[in-house]
């Protein structure tokens, strides 16, 4: 019995060690999932950051933030001489400081040129949201970017002809490239080459911007850099739909860093590892490449890191957020308005993303347009605007403050009251409907669509044949929205327009934004 139980303790020891060294070759798998020769192998580590807007920290200062990517970054650097830092799109624009005005002109995104410099950015593409800020501004910021560009399918229109965006230093032009090729080495020399393709939706069609076809330009990309280049990667702006869609037309691809949705995310398609990180660097990608120049074969690691309070922010980057903020801060209290002020404490956040505004009734956006009604001299009978109009594009929660009704709507904006016919309202809010998916998707207050799609104003069925008075944010009648061509002054169905320039001082309408103040500051919600 005693030999029996001593067999069965010495087998049960040999399955412990065993399984303890699976449980060590799992992890250093995990660490590096190819275990190459160190002279043969190059190692490169790519920090990813996507739809990044502002430069200071969020959330009273617990989360994001330039100088949180710095600190990232330098810590990267102590681990690997080969860090390739990355912005997939979106970050010119939009912003609240971007709309300011600072030694007689706006803004437009130098704040972040300025910032991303000294942060170490690498290489950059285009977001639909670089777009829209003018041709003159965003070459501006080109020029004055010491990163470098890459853009497989946008192009600039001049005079009618489509070319390659350029970046002028120095008086010299040189063409932001359809693809970028990338060397890395190791210590021995073995080198690795990565080619880069950067594709951008074209969400955003502005007159200066021609769009070349998404997949077919990857695809032309990627066959030109089959023979050149070990690993291929996309540097991308498109929908998740459309990056899922390019990963299977294109299985060369070894990685999508991705950006335009703003929920952190990855997808492993075939071969094809797919990521994207949170808005406004709350998170950032760290992909940790291996390469064997001998055997060819590679290792790709992707972890998120969240930019909480447990990273340090770099001082020196801080500053200069600290510098850019307090011109932020002095042009607002210029403006009137006092950026700290607390308006109320938020039981449950605001949904202000666009994934939200843009395809679906909104909380945030109906409190907006009861802001609006209350705002207005004739009682309104409802009050509409273009979900286009809300830029922040986050979740609000806490202690909201007036800089965060600025920053939510930076282009501000006055109120319009107007008489309007009921076969002309209900063509704009069945176009607004169909709008879905963009700035055009119209949100309301006193407004509400049954599930027969009928319309109902203030609780009683839209009437074709009556006339209605409503509220509508200045831009939607300018007829520059979506499908929407029709709704301007013009318009003899419109009528009793009310006259902005008319307006006092002290009358809310002025500003969109001094209404919703006044609004939550009185108890409104």
């Amino acid at each position: 019995m005693n030999r029996y139980m001593n067999f069965r303790i010495f087998i049960l020891f040999i399955a412990i060690g065993f399984l303890s060294s699976c449980a060590i070759f799992q992890k250093k798998n995990a660490l590096n999932s190819q275990a190459f020769p160190p002279d043969e192998t190059v190692s490169l580590i790519i920090l990813q950051v996507n739809d990044f807007y502002e430069i200071a920290a969020l959330d009273h200062g617990q989360v994001g933030g330039a100088a949180r990517i710095a600190s990232v970054r330098n810590k990267l650097l102590q681990e690997n001489p080969n860090v390739l830092t990355v912005m997939a799109g979106d970050f010119l624009s939009p912003s609240l400081i971007g709309t300011l005005k600072w030694e007689g002109e706006r803004i437009k995104g130098k704040q972040m040129v300025d910032v991303m410099n000294l942060v170490g950015f690498d290489l950059v593409t285009f977001g639909n949201h670089e777009f829209d800020i003018d041709e003159a501004s965003l070459q501006k910021r080109i020029n004055e970017s010491s990163f470098e560009w890459v853009s497989s399918n946008v192009q600039q229109v001049v005079n009618e002809t489509k070319q390659p965006f350029y970046k002028e230093v120095n008086g010299h032009k040189t063409a932001i490239p359809e693809i970028r090729i990338l060397p890395f080495s190791n210590k021995n020399g073995a080198v690795l080459k990565i080619g880069i393709v950067a594709p951008c939706l074209p969400a955003n069609k502005v007159n200066f911007v021609n769009y070349k076809d998404v997949f077919q330009s990857v695809s032309m990309a990627l066959t030109s850099l089959s023979n050149t280049t070990d690993l291929q990667i996309a540097l991308s702006h498109l929908n998740m739909e459309d990056d899922i869609k390019m990963a299977k037309l294109n299985p060369a691809l070894d990685l999508i860093m991705g950006g335009h949705e703003h929920e952190n995310m990855k997808h492993q398609i075939g071969p094809t590892v797919l990521t994207k990180a949170d808005a406004n660097a709350k998170s950032v990608y760290v992909h940790r490449i291996s390469y064997n120049v001998t055997s060819k074969k590679s290792s790709i690691i992707s972890s998120l890191v969240k930019l909480d309070e447990s990273i340090v922010p770099d001082a020196e980057v801080a500053q200069l957020v600290s510098k850019w903020k307090g011109i932020e801060n002095k042009v607002i209290r210029e403006m009137g308005f006092d950026p700290e002020e607390e308006l109320v404490s938020l039981h449950e956040p605001y949904d202000a993303r666009e994934l939200t505004l843009r395809n679906k009734p909104a909380a945030f956006c109906e409190m907006i347009s009861k802001a609006m009604l209350v705002s207005t001299k004739k009682n309104a009978d409802a009050a509409i605007m273009n979900s286009g109009s809300v830029r922040v594009d986050d979740m609000l929660s806490g202690k909201l403050s007036q800089y965060d009704i600025l920053r939510a709507l930076p282009y501000g904006g006055s109120i319009v009251e107007l008489d309007i016919t009921g076969a002309l309202l209900k063509k704009v809010l069945d176009i607004g409907w169909a709008n879905q998916g963009s700035g055009g998707y119209l949100q309301w207050a006193q407004i509400s669509r049954t599930k027969n799609a009928e319309w109902l104003i203030h609780g009683e069925v839209l009437n074709s044949q009556k006339s209605y008075h409503i509220a509508v944010n200045d831009f939607l009648l300018t007829g520059l929205e979506k499908n929407l061509d029709f709704l301007t002054p013009k318009n003899p169905e419109i009528t009793n327009v009310s006259q902005i320039s008319t307006y006092l001082a002290t009358d809310l309408r002025k500003d969109v934004r001094l209404a919703v103040i006044d609004y939550l500051k009185k108890g409104g919600r």
